[in-house]
């Protein structure tokens, strides 16, 4: 994908978020997390690897984009719902946005929180990138992993935490980084 192919694809998917009317703050997390990201990506490629950069981005933007509507769990497959119907996002992106959460809810947890009961865990580099670049920030404010930990566990969530340690140390380990300590990216406003 070419510069302009990736700045347009930026520029149409802040424009989605900001079209959806979500709160302020959604706003300015959605950039934060795309930053964050966009360095987990710098680190990728020079591991070798080759993260799509228009999924991460435009993911990481819109992953939030449910909470204009909910602002509970429900918001992540919510908003995969809004981008399917606008019938035209890749599969990849919508993934991105539905599998964004701590570090993915599996079949039976989904029942349990009264989600549409599937896997919702993140799998390719690009959701693992999104889903811990979001763990990372509480709104516009980068967490310390020690202070992501006190979050989770207490609001009763210590196997949810486990995925998130786990998820940070393999991601951390791929992408040959320490993920508590990468600086987010420069970006141009899209």
């Amino acid at each position: 994908m070419t510069a302009a192919q990736l700045a347009a694809t930026r520029t149409r998917a802040w424009k989605r978020l900001v079209d959806a009317r979500p709160p302020e703050w959604v706003l300015r997390h959605c950039r934060a997390v795309e930053a964050l990201a966009a360095a987990m990506c710098d680190a990728a490629e020079k591991q070798g690897l080759v993260p799509d950069r228009a999924v991460v981005q435009a993911g990481a933007l819109l992953h939030d984009i449910g909470r204009s509507q909910v602002q509970d769990v429900r918001h992540a497959s919510l908003g995969e719902q809004m981008l399917a119907s606008d019938g035209d996002w890749p599969a990849s992106i919508r993934r991105t946005v539905e599998r964004h959460t701590g570090a993915g809810i599996d079949a039976k947890e989904a029942q349990a929180l009264g989600l549409p009961v599937k896997d919702y865990t993140p799998k390719s580099l690009e959701e693992r990138i999104v889903a811990h670049a979001d763990n990372l920030y509480s709104g516009d404010r980068r967490l310390t992993l020690d202070e992501l930990r006190a979050k989770y566990l207490a609001k009763g969530l210590p196997a949810a935490w486990a995925r998130i340690e786990d998820l940070h140390r393999s991601l951390g380990e791929e992408l040959g980084v320490d993920l508590e300590k990468l600086q987010p990216a420069a970006l141009a406003e899209p």
